[in-house]
């Protein structure tokens, strides 16, 4: 099973136009600095457009700047944009009803995923844009 890498992938998109401040972004530079296509950096910026976390403009001279200041924008608010379900643990879908593993499992793993779910959104709670976009040398 292969990590989710979108969170990490919203977080550079919104340091980049951090970092880069009143001289804007645009989905092409960001794809640049994700290293894929516009169209994914679209998805992601309109996500993130819903959560009320940039505002986009279109057309010739459009882009994306922050709705809010980076220190007002944590990873927990980036995270809760592009997952809007928010759960990182998640119980399979399917299962043998009738076998006794399955239902151990169902019962006693709930608690033990809130537990971690909660301590993770702790820690995103904690860390915002503007921790992680001081980390990033100024521009020559």
């Amino acid at each position: 099973m292969a990590a989710n890498s979108l969170l990490a992938s919203a977080v550079q998109a919104l340091c980049v136009v951090a970092w880069r401040g009143a001289e804007g972004a645009n989905a092409e530079l960001l794809a640049k600095s994700l290293d894929t296509n516009p169209v994914v950096v679209r998805r992601i910026l309109k996500a993130l457009e819903r959560g009320g976390l940039v505002r986009l403009r279109s057309g010739r001279n459009g882009g994306v700047e922050l709705a809010r200041a980076p220190a007002d924008i944590s990873l927990e608010d980036i995270h809760r944009a592009i997952e809007p379900d928010g759960a990182l643990f998640a119980l399979r879908a399917r299962g043998n009803p009738r076998c006794p593993v399955q239902a151990t499992v169902t019962r006693a793993l709930p608690p033990v995923f809130q537990a971690a779910d909660e301590a993770v959104a702790g820690v995103l709670r904690r860390t915002t844009l503007a921790a992680l976009a001081h980390q990033i040398p100024p521009p020559n």
